[in-house]
Order: C-alpha cells, then structure tokens, then sequence
C-alpha cells in the first residue's frame, strides 16, 4: 500500500500531481491528513479535483497558526503515538505495510516519518536535498530536513544541486533527481484551470510575508512595509495575509500604515488556482516563502526573496534576487528588475510522473 501523508497548505499542493497520477494510474492509496492546516486543505482537495483524506488526525477543521497550539498539537499527536502504537498502525495505516510518502520540511513532515517509522514503513521523502546550511535559519525546517533525510528510505531530489547535497551527505545510495520540483505540475494544472481571469485591470504587484524570522523581527517587518509603501508610489499592491502576519503588524504598529495606503489592497489567503493566477499576471513578487519563489520560477516572473538565505535555487541569477534583509540588495533588485527573466522556459518534465514511476517499480 502507498501511504501519502501531508497536513500543511504546501504539501497540499505539491503532493496533489503525485495524487492525481496514483489515480489516473488506478494505483490505490491511502490518504492522511494531519491537519496543520486543516482549514486550507478541504478547498485544496476540490481544487485539484482529490478525493476526501481517508484518514484526519485532528478533528478541529482550522489552522494551526500560533506557537501554543502547535505545542498542544504535537504533545497531543505524539502522545496518542507513543501510548497506542497498534491502534495507530490500525487507524492510520490500516494496519498495511508499504512505504509513506511525506513531503518537505514542516512540522507534519516530522510527524508523519515518527507514525511511519514507528508502524513498521518504508519512508519516501519527497524535496529532499534542499539545504540553507544555517541549523537555526530557516528554524526549524533545516533541523527538520536533516532528521527527515537521515531517516528516509527513499529520497527524491527535485534538482542536480539537492541531489549533490544528499550525494555530500552520504545518501546517495537512496536518492534519485527526478528533474524538478512537483510543484511545477501544480503551478501548471492552476494556470490550465484559472486562464487569467483573477487579475486586475492595472498592473500591479504581488507581496506576502510569513517566515517565524520575519514576521517576528520588528525591524524586519519595519522593512517590508516600508518597501511596500515604495513600490505602492508605481503600482497597486496587493499584499496576500496570513493570519499571523496580520497580528504581528498589529501587534508593531504597522497595520494601520498599511490601511491608510490606497495603493495597497490587504487580501485574505487566496484560494491557490487564484493565487498562481494572480502571480502569473504580476509585475513582479516579493515573498520569502520558498515554494512561491518556486512558482515565480516556473512562471518566469520576477521575484524579490526576502530572505537572508534561501535554501532553493530556482531562479537565483535568473528571475530571482535574493534581498538578504540590506537596502543596497534591494536597490539592486529594481535596477536589475527590467532584465530578470529566465532565458529557458521549463518544458514538459513532469517530476510528479518520475516519482509514481520510481514509488510503483519500488513498491
């Protein structure tokens, strides 16, 4: 039995192609929700056409979104692990053998190698390699990625540079590069699905900002609200909100700055087909989320990553700039903007067929 366990918006939507390919294959799975983010996924689900998980760990159908509950959440999860391990093989895996697929570097990621592990499974890690080689930036997805990869039975490298990161690391034996990463398949099945019908009249710009070293960092977020009020002097700007991030410019007394600037429109978390939508149509991005650096990649639209260190390298030197929190790095950014485009489009790899090729011949 294949086994694919996620629970956060982005695993979502980097394991759905996976998912969508087991069914066209007629390949049967189990599906495992964890729910980090309980309230996304079910819109995930219809969007890309899923099926309902088999299986939900958390029965609250909303977001973990600050540092207590996700303390509550894993004590909880983890508990019923320890104290009834044959019940969870039994609910959660159905008590078959086979491997579990997991994907990343979040909490969930962790989570769903300790039940697997713990229930006698295979592990195949999916994006794996991908390293920032700070232990604590980003935290704790570098920790997490190094347990996870260390542990795995299989694991699939999305690129060349994270296959030579397992190949340095001693894992060559169980890595495989399967050419790209899956969320190429998801950005082209939105932009196939929504066909340019979210965006707005005038050009505008795509901002949103979610990292724990960010949005927690007063000088930091100081930083992004001023460089939104700059780019607001040109463009609409159209910043996308997670929650925490609302509460955190609350919380600084920055939100009203945001409010009181007509240029710049305050969204909700925008349902993904619109989001990619709204993306392929931008100006440009500034993020300092991982996979939507990713997705300007695949889309070939610039983005600005406020990061000080990124561990993916799509599109650095090409559509992507790496802002590393300094104002001359920034400056550089619009100066190099009119040139940052990728010279070769991605073609037709499907990274989410290479990994169900390698998981059924393996299975």
């Amino acid at each position: 039995m294949i086994h694919v366990f996620v629970g956060t918006k982005a695993q979502f939507i980097k394991m759905a192609p996976i998912m969508q390919e087991l069914d066209r294959r007629g390949i049967v799975h189990n599906f495992i929700d964890a729910g980090q983010h309980a309230k996304l996924t079910g819109d995930l689900t219809q969007q890309f056409g899923l099926r309902q998980p088999n299986v939900f760990l958390r029965a609250k159908r909303t977001n973990i979104e600050t540092v207590l509950e996700a303390i509550g959440w894993i004590i909880r999860i983890l508990g019923r692990l320890v104290l009834g391990r044959k019940e969870t093989c039994r609910q959660v895996f159905q008590n078959m053998n086979g491997i579990c697929l997991i994907h990343g570097d979040t909490l969930t990621t962790l989570i769903s190698l300790l039940y697997a592990k713990r229930c006698g499974l295979k592990v195949a890690h999916i994006e794996a390699g991908l390293r920032s080689y700070h232990l604590f930036e980003p935290f704790p997805e570098e920790i997490i990625r190094l347990i996870v990869m260390r542990h795995s039975d299989l694991l699939f490298a999305p690129s060349v540079w994270a296959f030579e990161n397992l190949c340095k690391m001693g894992y060559k034996g169980k890595a495989t590069n399967v050419g790209g990463n899956t969320g190429l398949d998801a950005v082209r099945y939105a932009v196939k699905c929504a066909n340019g019908q979210n965006r707005p009249r005038e050009r505008y710009v795509i901002v949103t900002t979610h990292r724990v070293e960010t949005i927690y960092s007063r000088s930091r977020l100081t930083m992004i609200v001023a460089l939104l009020e700059r780019i607001a002097r040109e463009h609409k700007v159209l910043f996308v909100l997670h929650e925490p991030t609302r509460r955190q410019l609350l919380r600084f007394n920055l939100y009203g700055v945001l409010q009181q600037n007509e240029a710049i429109e305050m969204l909700p978390l925008q349902p993904y087909l619109t989001f990619v939508d709204l993306m392929a149509g931008a100006e440009f991005v500034v993020t300092d989320g991982g996979s939507i650096q990713e997705e300007t990649y695949f889309l070939n639209v610039p983005c600005l990553i406020m990061r000080s260190n990124t561990e993916r390298v799509e599109g650095l030197g090409e559509n992507a700039f790496l802002a590393e929190f300094d104002p001359e790095q920034i400056e550089r950014f619009f100066q190099r903007l009119p040139v940052l485009r990728r010279q070769n489009i991605v073609n037709d790899l499907s990274p989410s067929k290479a990994i169900v090729d390698h998981i059924a011949s393996w299975a």
